[in-house]
């Protein structure tokens, strides 16, 4: 395992935004692309590398084609301006992932690995970054093949977004805690009843993409219950 920070200034964003590359250390031809919302949380809290060093034990050959791709949106209140519905760079964030970073990322891992085809490309994300992995899937669904949601803070918008749409060819991963509906946001004191808004979410997605696991889980919001979550999230990716 090979990890590497590194910076991209967004002329969108008009800010420079601080980003992990966690490759394997060999040469490979084909990759599984995962971009990861949140991506210091999930170095600091998530046990990321724990998990990638874990799976790689049980799935030598997939997670030898694992390429992660950790972005990190700044403070508590960009995070949320760049990742809710109601913010301010919402729209921005997106047009910056689409016609900004996954353009240079992808450009530049295929100059490191010659030949390089994307094979498998998704997104992941935590609560709010969930909410964003969803609409950035649901803006141009033909470019993704998976989706993995891990307590989505989502609203009835962004199931909207979603679901208007006649067919998705995704993938989706979508786990919440029965306990998650008694969160409140820190940043807007709102209640975001977010494993109620994850089961309407599940009932609308489950006709339309081709594979779903949905799992309820005796958890709260909180880290300690994505994190032991997480190789479960990334073994969906890896094997579907």
């Amino acid at each position: 395992m090979n990890r590497t920070t590194h910076y991209f200034y967004s002329n969108l964003l008009d800010k420079t935004i601080e980003y992990q590359y966690v490759l394997p250390d060999s040469v490979i031809d084909e990759a599984y692309l995962l971009y990861v919302q949140d991506g210091n949380d999930y170095l600091e809290l998530g046990g990321v590398e724990d998990t990638y060093k874990l799976l790689k034990k049980h799935f030598p050959e997939l997670m030898n084609k694992l390429l992660l791709v950790l972005i990190h949106p700044g403070t508590s209140e960009e995070r949320w301006h760049s990742y809710h519905r109601k913010g301010k760079y919402f729209q921005q964030y997106m047009d910056f992932m689409y016609q900004e970073f996954i353009p240079e990322v992808e450009s530049d891992l295929k100059q490191r690995f010659k030949n390089l085809t994307i094979v498998k490309r998704g997104l992941i994300g935590d609560s709010l970054a969930g909410n964003i992995s969803l609409n950035i899937a649901a803006l141009n669904p033909e470019l993704w093949t998976h989706l993995l949601l891990q307590s989505a803070a989502i609203t009835e918008g962004d199931i909207d977004a979603v679901v208007k749409r006649e067919k998705l060819d995704l993938k989706v991963y979508q786990t919440v805690g029965v306990y998650e509906d008694e969160f409140i946001s820190t940043i807007t004191d709102e209640r975001l009843y977010i494993y109620s808004r994850n089961k309407v979410l599940y009932e609308r997605l489950k006709n339309k993409v081709p594979i779903i696991l949905f799992k309820e889980k005796e958890e709260s919001h909180l880290w300690e219950f994505w994190k032991r979550n997480l190789p479960e999230a990334l073994e969906f990716f890896l094997r579907n």
